[in-house]
């Protein structure tokens, strides 16, 4: 079992805290509810959205451990150069380097159809690498799950809803950051994606 004590972060469901036998991982653990379908859940579609979004996500481990807080979802830590913990997005200027990475997350998960409703700033880390600003997305949770007030929730059958709902949250995010959304045609690869930018 895994002794939690340091912890990172929280949110309205989770904990975050620093793995105790490994610094470059975390251990996410629920904050109050023991329904652990919400950790699978994130597991299982791991393989699936990580083929799409490659370095944009942190990597997951694919079994949940045994912790002193209940069962704990583990997965890498984003540490910069110099071995400090990255922080939020909302820590830096959005330079035109920051920009082109959360644009080109944007427009994979509108090209690719993965819906994602949660687009909260602290769910955007940027890690420093070799001196580069990485964009990364450390929350899959809202993954096709919209804590929308639609009883109905037809964004599950429609994907056009789906879509809809998902680029009204994405505008939202980009004016919270102050920046506009990008139009683009085609299907650029990231290489290119900075030449159009």
């Amino acid at each position: 079992m895994l002794i939690l004590e340091n912890c990172i972060g929280n949110g309205a469901v989770r904990e975050c805290y620093i793995h105790p036998f490994d610094k470059s991982k975390c251990v996410k653990v629920l904050s109050s509810s023991k329904d652990y379908r919400i950790l699978k859940r994130e597991i299982k579609y791991y393989p699936y959205i990580q083929a799409i979004l490659g370095d944009f996500i942190v990597e997951y481990e694919n079994e949940l451990v045994q912790t002193n807080k209940g069962l704990g979802l583990v997965c890498e830590l984003l540490r910069d150069d110099n071995d400090e913990l990255s922080k939020p997005i909302s820590s830096y200027k959005m330079d035109k380097e920051l920009k082109t990475e959360l644009d080109f997350f944007v427009y994979n998960l509108i090209q690719h159809d993965l819906f994602f409703y949660d687009f909260n700033l602290k769910n955007f880390v940027v890690q420093i690498k070799n001196g580069e600003k990485k964009l990364k997305f450390i929350d899959l949770k809202s993954f096709e799950s919209n804590k929308s007030w639609s009883f109905l929730k037809m964004e599950i059958l429609i994907p056009q809803l789906a879509r809809t709902i998902m680029i009204r949250r994405i505008k939202r995010l980009y004016q919270m950051l102050g920046i506009e959304l990008f139009q683009v045609s085609g299907n650029p690869t990231k290489n290119q994606w900075s030449k159009i930018k």
